[in-house]
């Protein structure tokens, strides 16, 4: 299963309209250099929530901020916006699309800012929405407080599985142990010594195909069955600490620039 909920900040001072061109898929370009998308099932996506166009959606965001009067201009590096993501986390299972309408009302609830776009995308592999939230609060922007850490993160996704989760067999994953470098090393070198055995692949194309494993193996050892060598436990993260952890946003899901650190639940 995969995760079903991550948050993003996003800066810059065009980063709304890029992120709504994306979603909006007017980056014509985009979609046909993006193997993960499908643009013959584009006209099939579905805006839930905000304007059609991503300069409609530029527009909303700005008659909000006039409205507001802020007193402060934002700063260059300001946080313009989040964008929280929702997958439906089975792969094979059709989606029934009421799970990103309860995700787009649960953000418009929990969060209780204004809701600039949520465009469900059903033209790439695995169905997901996008939500574009303006993180407006009592007058004033304030992206990096409505983001948060620690309790505040626990809080976001204690509520959403509460709320959306539950009602689609949704449920919490448990933390993933965090391997020594040299448990990695064994891991690679048993499921490499597997292979080698029933695959009939050289020993180079083994080792291409491992090397992108070696840092996080712990799919590998689970579909492999690799026992590890008793020993003290590794220490297991805290879901804090992986929902902190900086990573690279996936390409598809936030490929624009400008995008803050990534909070996976």
């Amino acid at each position: 299963m995969s995760f079903p909920m991550a948050i993003n900040r996003l800066s810059g001072q065009r980063i709304i309209t890029t992120a709504a061109k994306h979603n909006l898929r007017e980056i014509v370009a985009e979609i046909g250099a993006d193997k993960h998308i499908d643009p013959t099932r584009s006209a099939d996506n579905i805006v839930l929530r905000g304007p059609v166009t991503a300069d409609g959606v530029a527009a909303l965001r700005k008659s909000l901020l006039d409205a507001a009067k802020l007193k402060k201009k934002l700063r260059v590096d300001a946080v313009q916006g989040l964008e929280v993501l929702f997958t439906w986390p089975f792969p094979g299972q059709e989606c029934p699309l009421q799970y990103f309408e309860d995700c787009t009302r649960w953000g418009e609830n929990h969060f209780n800012v204004p809701v600039l776009s949520s465009v469900v995308h059903l033209d790439e592999s695995q169905p997901h929405c996008h939500v574009i939230l303006l993180p407006l609060i009592n007058g004033r922007m304030n992206g990096s407080d409505l983001f948060g850490t620690g309790v505040k993160l626990r809080m976001h996704l204690d509520s959403f599985y509460q709320l959306v989760g539950a009602s689609y067999g949704i449920t919490r994953p448990l933390p993933k142990p965090r391997l020594s470098a040299a448990t990695r090393d064994f891991i690679i070198a048993q499921v490499a010594s597997k292979l080698d055995a029933i695959s009939g692949l050289t020993e180079e194309t083994v080792r291409v195909l491992l090397e992108a494993h070696r840092r996080s193996p712990h799919a590998l050892q689970e579909h492999f069955d690799v026992s590890l060598p008793k020993k003290p436990s590794e220490k297991t993260r805290s879901f804090v600490e992986i929902f902190t952890a900086k990573t690279k946003p996936e390409s598809r899901k936030f490929p624009y620039s400008g995008a803050g650190n990534v909070q996976l639940a």
